[in-house]
């Protein structure tokens, strides 16, 4: 059997949908034993293996596995019981309306009974059964997902049928002007507020049809208005009691295939093995990755086209080891990291190297008595407080940083800030990366990242540069053009496949504001012959109550390209900058200027 899983109410309601098309093809097929024949049957929904494989193993209450095939679960629950009961239970699971000619042959099945028999037995339980109602579309449907009252007060109605007084009136003034007793209502009230919930749109037509008043004649029909309104054409019923234009079937696929991805509960198959990859099964994949032009293929996508498994199969991890090691191992595929493979040297140009406006500035500018003005201090010579920051990851940056040590534990998620520069060309440095996180190995890497809307872009990863290149869309899609913050994380059997969300947050430290962006390139532009000494001190200039490092740091990498150290060292050693007792801001006192650098720092300048 399938394993529970913890299935919120939301994620059921997305996938309902599309467990609804499954359902239909396993009563159908009467039972599945090899995915890919009910896979054939929804390539046109945009449901693959993978997602099916996902959706039918995380739900025990819808899909069942027995005697090593797929069923509807249903069908199993109902065996020994009544024929209106077993009914009953797979319309429930099935979600929506469903065909009775689908429905009498699942039951035929599990009822060992002739097909034609059942079939009769369901149209008279349709016509006579108050549990159903039988469509135009020759289905049965639950009458229990209407608004079932006639002469109940008000609020009796509203209690016996879970809706709420508000979002019933809040309907009623957008169906204003519409005649309920004309046969064509409750389709002329769908299609101006739909999507809408079916009781609720029912607890409206009750309203006006069988008004608070014990004189008043009850017109309302539960029965008939619940068959208009699934006569409607174009809407489906959807797993909430929403009443939608099938266009959003579509969405609702989209998400339920970002959802089948975090799915992956694990089934239990009789004397599972993992397999053993054939030189001519290498062959046929290679082939597979060479004819894939310019985009990669993934050892996951090739295990389900070519073996029929997928991240829920007990054997999975070690099944995806053996394709990627194969592969690896032939010269005529590129390893691009995870388990990502491509045409050899078929990535862009620009990711082999650090563009060059990641140089820094050098600054051979001299004081009066011929020394250099911007020099860099040993730690020894900087302040105590900036030690300490100098390896703070907001501190570094590409070309500029010291790699640490793996963590012992690694987060499921990062939190990111991202600085001007690299919102101007698109990158983002692996310095804010925790050691560990991503594989170093190989050297060039392809992600996938996507957003929470379910875009994908691809990313490339250079270790040896240590950057991330191909963001700039993504980048220059929210305004803030420093100190904007974005979260990723793994996908659970993806590799190399993240999720990328923009924080509702700015970093406090390294924002700056659009106003003050332009103010520092405008002094970017008047840049040239001064020394970074002077730079900073126009900089600091803006700051009357003082500044964090991080903050001057970075709006100092606005007007020039500086190494954090060359920051850190003219803070430390020129009189003009100072911090009082206790506080981590720096100050600058444009009366000290001319006492310049100070000479008990000499003795630490870099050589």
């Amino acid at each position: 059997m399938a394993k529970a899983v913890d299935i919120q109410s939301e994620a059921f309601i997305i996938r309902s949908f599309a467990d609804r098309l499954i359902l239909r093809e396993l009563s159908d097929l009467q039972a599945v034993m090899k995915l890919s024949d009910i896979v054939e049957r929804l390539t046109e929904h945009g449901l693959g293996l993978a997602a099916v494989r996902s959706l039918l193993a995380s739900d025990q209450t819808k899909f069942a596995y027995a005697d090593r095939r797929w069923v509807p679960a249903a069908r199993l629950e109902g065996l020994g019981r009544p024929l209106h009961e077993a009914a009953r239970l797979l319309v429930d699971r099935f979600g929506g309306p469903m065909p009775i000619e689908l429905l009498a042959r699942d039951l035929a099945i599990s009822r060992t009974a002739d097909f034609a028999i059942i079939e009769d037995q369901l149209r008279r339980i349709g016509d006579l059964d108050l549990t159903f109602i039988t469509t135009e579309n020759d289905e049965l449907a639950l009458s229990e997902w209407g608004f079932l009252a006639t002469d109940e007060t008000l609020d009796r109605a509203y209690a016996l049928n879970g809706v709420d007084s508000d979002s019933v009136a809040a309907l009623d003034t957008k169906l204003k002007g519409i005649d309920w007793r004309r046969p064509d209502a409750v389709a002329e009230a769908v299609r101006k507020v739909a999507p809408v919930h079916l009781k609720d749109l029912g607890a409206v037509a009750w309203l006006h049809l069988c008004p608070q008043d014990q004189h008043a004649q009850m017109l309302f029909n539960a029965r008939e208005f619940l068959i208009r309104a699934f006569a409607i054409p174009g809407f489906i019923y959807g797993a909430d009691g929403l009443l939608a234009p099938e266009s959003m079937a579509k969405q609702w696929i989209e998400k339920t295939i970002n959802l089948a991805d975090r799915l992956t509960p694990e089934i239990e198959i009789e004397d599972a093995q993992p397999i053993e990859v054939k030189p001519e099964d290498v062959d046929r994949m290679v082939q597979k990755v060479l004819s894939s032009g310019d985009d990669s293929v993934t050892a996951v996508s090739l295990l389900e086209q070519f073996y029929e498994i997928t991240p829920t199969v007990k054997t999975f991890p070690d099944d995806l080891e053996n394709v990627i090691n194969s592969l690896r191992a032939d010269p005529k595929v590129w390893w691009v990291g995870g388990d990502r493979f491509r045409t050899p040297d078929s990535a862009p140009e620009i990711i082999y190297g650090v563009p060059e406006p990641f140089a820094f500035v050098p600054s051979d500018v001299q004081d009066e008595e011929g020394e250099l003005v911007d020099v860099e201090l040993t730690d020894e010579g900087l302040s105590t407080s900036l030690r300490r920051l100098l390896i703070h990851p907001l501190a570094t940056d590409v070309l500029d940083e010291d790699i640490q040590p793996a963590l012992k534990s690694l987060p499921d998620q990062l939190r990111l800030v991202l600085k001007g520069i690299h919102r101007e060309l698109g990158t983002f440095p692996l310095c804010q990366v925790p050691t560990g996180y991503l594989s170093m190995e190989p050297k060039i890497q392809e992600m996938v990242v996507i957003n929470p809307e379910g875009e994908a872009i691809t990313v490339w990863v250079n270790t040896e540069a240590r950057l991330m290149f191909g963001l700039l869309d993504w980048f220059f899609d929210q305004p803030v053009e420093s100190g904007a913050v974005f979260s990723l994380a793994k996908r659970p059997n993806r590799p190399n496949v993240f999720d990328f969300r923009w924080e509702e947050q700015t970093d406090p430290v390294v924002f700056i504001t659009t106003q003050r962006m332009e103010e520092l390139r405008v002094l970017q532009e008047q840049s040239e012959a001064k020394s970074t000494l002077q730079l900073l001190q126009e900089v600091m200039g803006h700051w009357p109550k003082g500044a964090d490092f991080l903050t001057i740091l970075w709006e100092l990498n606005v007007v020039r390209r500086t190494s954090r150290r060359l920051v850190a060292s003219l803070l430390s050693s020129y009189v003009c900058f100072y911090q009082r007792s206790g506080s981590p801001v720096w100050h600058f006192d444009a009366k000290k200027v001319e006492q310049g650098f100070d000479k008990t720092k000499k003795k630490f300048i870099r050589k």
